[in-house]
């Protein structure tokens, strides 16, 4: 009888074991955006990054994986005449290669800049702000018009990308490809 309750026992702890183990990357991703004060127009189809107007600078927000594309203008300060547009898809993708650590996934902050030669990513070194307090000002709009008209993307018409960016982080990978438009 006792061997009976003692297997009965083994069996129920083996099961209760077995049925709290979770195979999933359990961190979560955050996009950033970062830009200097000549952010002419920005937009971004992931629906959890906020309108042009809406954005933060140096603010994450908490994003699904996904295909997503955006663009944007930057224009000189200083030299309005001077500016450059950008047409820009990414891909944010759970990556189970990456995760080796018993205590991971961690969540994975990417950080974008959106520079006047194109989107430049770089590594979260600063406290990183997921309420929208004092992280940056608020964008505010040099021209009240979107980044670039949409009858000048013609995604079928722009070739090779003119730079790829792949980087991974606590079990997610972002893999971006950007386009000058002209």
């Amino acid at each position: 009888m006792k061997g009976k309750r003692l297997l009965l026992t083994a069996a129920v702890l083996v099961a209760v074991m077995f049925s709290s183990c979770v195979f999933a990357v359990k961190g979560d991703v955050y996009m950033g955006y970062g830009w200097d004060a000549s952010l002419a127009g920005f937009y971004d189809s992931n629906p959890s990054i906020p309108s042009f107007m809406d954005i933060k600078a140096d603010q994450y927000y908490y994003s699904r994986t996904g295909k997503y594309y955006g663009y944007y203008t930057w224009q000189d300060y200083y030299f309005p005449g001077i500016e450059a547009s950008y047409y820009f898809e990414y891909e944010l993708k759970a990556d189970y290669a990456t995760v080796d650590d018993p205590y991971g996934p961690y969540d994975a902050y990417f950080y974008l800049y959106l520079s006047s030669s194109g989107p430049v990513y770089y590594s979260p070194s600063y406290s990183r702000s997921l309420d929208g307090g004092q992280s940056g000002g608020k964008v505010v709009a040099a021209s009240g018009t979107s980044a670039i008209s949409t009858s000048k993307i013609d995604r079928d018409n722009l070739g090779e990308p003119d730079g790829v960016l792949e980087k991974s982080q606590g079990g997610y990978t972002m893999h971006l490809e950007y386009w000058k438009i002209e």
